[in-house]
C-alpha cells in the first residue's frame, strides 16, 4: 500500500532530481495533490509557480505572501534566491 496522506510537508524534494524529473514533478504536483493539503520548503521557481500561496521567510518570519508571480515581482530579495541573483545589497550598491 502507497502512502496519500491528507496533509504531506515536503522539504525541497526536487534538490537532489535533474532538471527534467524537477519539471515532471512540478507538473505533476497540483494534480496529485488535489483536495488535500501540502506544504513545502522550496527555492525552486517550477515548484513555487505551482503554489497557490507562497509565504517568503526572513529570519525565520514571513515577509511577504502572495503567489510566486507576484513575490517576483515585489520582493527583491525574494527574487533573488529563486533566480540566484544579487541579493538586495548587492542591487542597492549599483
Amino acid at each position: 500500500m502507497t502512502a496519500d496522506p491528507d496533509v504531506l510537508l515536503a522539504v525541497e524534494p526536487t534538490s537532489a532530481v535533474d532538471a527534467h524529473t524537477e519539471a515532471a514533478m512540478a507538473a505533476g504536483l497540483r494534480a496529485a495533490r488535489a483536495g488535500r493539503t501540502t506544504a513545502l520548503t522550496s527555492t525552486s521557481p517550477l515548484l513555487l509557480d505551482q503554489a497557490d500561496t507562497v509565504h517568503y521567510l526572513v529570519d525565520g518570519k514571513v515577509a511577504a505572501s502572495g503567489t510566486h508571480r507576484e513575490l517576483l515581482r515585489t520582493q527583491p530579495g525574494y527574487r533573488a534566491l529563486v533566480t540566484r541573483g544579487p541579493g538586495p545589497a548587492t542591487e542597492e550598491a549599483r
